[in-house]
């Protein structure tokens, strides 16, 4: 039979659907983030504890472009690239606040400059991932704001390394090489030429990096041209400079001080002379591990390049692409060579030294956390253990640093207050201040410092004291622990209120500065001197002498009479004590000398203040008058000076010893039938009263 169905229709597949077209998705600016960050960290963190006073070496970078005071004395190892730095905000304004903030951004804008020169050579996100590391540093924090040369070498040392890789593939990388290594070195021209040398030695060995060889050299030398001219202008010559940066540096040479990088890791910023523990030795994983990531890095990029040349001949299949082995061992090499020196070289040290080393090796660290992450069988769960460790890295970083600038806000509130105290004493510019932490104090005081030894010895004595008779001098000195220089032992010394130093103030100054205050205390205004009226001033047997020698003889000879003389100190709970004691005058000062332990030398540890009254003799009359003497008694500890009085005066030993600072003489005797009291106080003429009878006021002299 005949099939007469009708074919069926074909068919058609079905018509596919336009695909919507993919969105651009831009990646994630996690460098540009980490940037921010770190700028927010200092704003938040640092420039509220360090924005109203410099520090001493940052007094003394900015002191040299502050057209309002007078640079401070430069010495042999700084170099002038911070200064200029700094140089267009401080001609503005005397802001401290504005400086800080000026620094913040521009730390944050190097950072994320100097970071993404690398992203052409890494992945984005392990880029971002190093920066981090980095600048999550309580150092890097700290320093961001700060007037300091080592956080711009660690920034371009960064910078560098990174442009001298991009050479062989972009010819304009050599010059971008030349500027960065010239900053460098005009910020800190040492580090400049310790950062170059890894990168000349791989220049000339490899022949695809021989085109970066003229900015290696020319790039170096531009930045250090001005070094050079000065150290020829101030100094003699470059091995003069480096020979007065040795001495600078206590002697450079061969000195192992890994153990003192060791204990200054959490701080102290300064660690000199280095004799302080570790602080929290918890939070110091991350630079324990430093050494062991590093190694681990290196170790990692040999492993990988073994295994491509295995694939190049066919004894295996590719691995993940790694990262070549110059861009692990390169920033290696160059953190080697910029923290040797000061490992090796230097007898201190301070957390800062390092920042370059460390911003380098968190490259490879960085890429090293990311292959493990890519060579996990669980990635996900690694990359969220790994993301754990390294918030806690950066909170244990939180800590340290809000103690830290905690520290720095106490040390440099004590150089504002000082310099306002000397304000009060009446030094106006143009001024001089010498003697401990002279420097800073001198910057906020708007006057010129100078030493006389030391490791900024920029003058000579004679020369001091020809400034000290023209102009306004102070010198300072720790209260109760340093003995006036010879030239100063009849100055009269302030304590400055809120901080631990006495002012020392030529007798003249200070007998001008006294009448200055009775003459306001006269009219009304005596308040307005603030507290530096509530502490007497002191001076040393030798500055009484010089003012009153009569005066001084006639005491002494009173105190000479007799032996044993009645001391009164104050117990702990206030009220007096009375005991005898002997006394002693050697090299113009007064000496107590008392038994180990004694209740009296106790009493003086705890509260310096005394009174000393000499033997009235027999009798009942005062006809050989009275004496008492007045003061602050500072324990002697020296070895050199206890043993130079047990020579002298053979006491029993052992004893204990203390010097006199006297704040006040008098001396009642009865004269043509009536009393009369004769007070000196330093920086005073000799008050002298009498008194009257009933109905009468006492009479006073001045």
């Amino acid at each position: 039979m005949e099939n007469t169905a009708a074919p069926a229709a074909p068919v058609l597949p079905p018509r596919s659907q336009p695909r919507p077209p993919q969105r651009y998705r831009r990646p994630a600016p996690w460098l540009g983030l980490v940037a921010i960050g770190y700028a927010v960290v200092q704003l938040a963190m640092v420039i509220p504890h360090t924005g109203h006073a410099l520090g001493w070496d940052e007094s003394v970078y900015v002191s040299q472009v502050d057209p309002r005071t007078p640079p401070a004395y430069f010495s042999a190892p700084r170099s002038r690239g911070v200064s200029l730095l700094v140089a267009p905000v401080v001609s503005a304004t005397d802001s401290i606040p504005a400086l800080r903030i000026l620094l913040m951004l521009l730390s944050a804008g190097a950072l994320y400059g100097a970071f993404r020169v690398w992203t052409r050579l890494l992945p984005v996100p392990q880029v971002a991932l190093a920066a981090l590391l980095f600048s999550g540093l309580w150092i890097t924090q700290i320093s961001g704001p700060a007037v300091m040369p080592n956080l711009w070498v660690a920034i371009g040392a960064v910078a560098a390394v990174g442009w001298f890789l991009r050479v062989p593939d972009e010819p304009n990388a050599r010059w971008w090489l030349a500027a960065v290594l010239a900053g460098v070195t005009l910020v800190r021209t040492p580090d400049g030429g310790w950062l170059a040398l890894p990168l000349l030695i791989g220049a000339i060995g490899t022949r695809t990096w021989r085109p970066a060889l003229l900015p290696l050299i020319g790039g170096p030398l531009l930045g250090a041209a001005q070094w050079i001219g000065e150290a020829y202008d101030r100094f003699g010559g470059i091995g003069e400079r480096l020979s007065a940066s040795s001495d600078v540096e206590g002697g450079m040479g061969l000195h192992f001080t890994v153990g003192a990088a060791l204990r200054s890791l959490n701080g102290p910023q300064l660690c000199r002379p280095c004799e302080v523990p570790l602080r929290h030795p918890e939070l110091t994983v991350w630079w324990l591990a430093l050494p062991v990531l590093t190694l681990l890095a290196v170790h990692t990029a040999l492993r990988d390049r073994q295994e491509q040349r295995r694939v190049r001949v066919g004894l295996g299949r590719p691995a993940a692409r790694p990262p070549a082995v110059p861009l692990t061992v390169l920033p290696i090499a160059c953190a080697a060579t910029l923290a040797l020196p000061y490992l090796l070289l230097i007898g201190y040290s301070a957390p800062r030294f390092l920042m370059p080393a460390y911003a380098l090796l968190a490259l490879p660290i960085a890429g090293l956390v990311f292959r493990a992450v890519r060579a996990a069988r669980s990635p996900q769960h690694l990359a969220v253990a790994l993301g754990v460790i390294i918030t806690l890295h950066l909170a244990s970083q939180f800590v340290i640093l809000d103690h830290t600038a905690e520290q720095s806000e106490t040390t440099t509130g004590r150089y504002r207050t000082a310099a306002k105290g000397l304000q009060r004493l009446g030094l106006r510019p143009p001024c001089l201040v010498t003697g401990d932490r002279a420097l800073p104090v001198a910057y906020h005081a708007g006057c010129s410092s100078a030493q006389t030894s030391g490791n900024n010895r920029s003058t000579s004595l004679p020369t001091l004291l020809r400034r000290a008779a023209r102009e306004p001098t102070a010198l300072l000195l720790r209260r109760g622990r340093a003995r006036p220089p010879a030239y100063a032992r009849t100055w009269i010394a302030y304590p400055l209120p809120g901080t631990e130093w006495n002012a020392y103030l030529p007798p003249d100054q200070a007998r001008e500065w006294e009448a200055r205050k009775s003459r306001q205390e006269t009219s009304g205004n005596g308040p307005n001197m603030g507290a530096m009226t509530m502490t007497p001033p002191t001076t040393s047997w030798a500055g009484f002498a010089a003012a009153e020698p009569a005066f001084a003889d006639y005491a002494q000879d009173r105190f000479r009479r007799y032996r044993h003389h009645v001391l009164a100190t104050l117990r702990q709970d206030g009220s007096p004590r009375v005991t005898p004691l002997e006394v002693n005058f050697l090299s113009g000062e007064l000496w107590l000398g008392m038994m180990p332990e004694s209740r009296k030398a106790l009493d003086l540890r705890r509260d310096p203040r005394f009174s000393v009254q000499a033997n009235p003799g027999p009798g009942e009359d005062l006809t050989e008058g009275d004496v008492r003497v007045s003061g602050r008694a500072v324990e002697v500890t020296d070895p050199e000076t206890l043993a130079g009085f047990a020579e002298e005066v053979r006491p029993p030993e052992p004893f204990h010893l203390f010097r006199a600072e006297v704040t006040e003489v008098v001396h009642t005797a009865r004269e043509n039938g009536r009393m009369v009291l004769r007070t000196w106080r330093p920086g005073q003429p000799v008050r002298v009263v009498t008194p009257g009878g009933d109905d009468t006021p006492p009479r006073v002299e001045d």
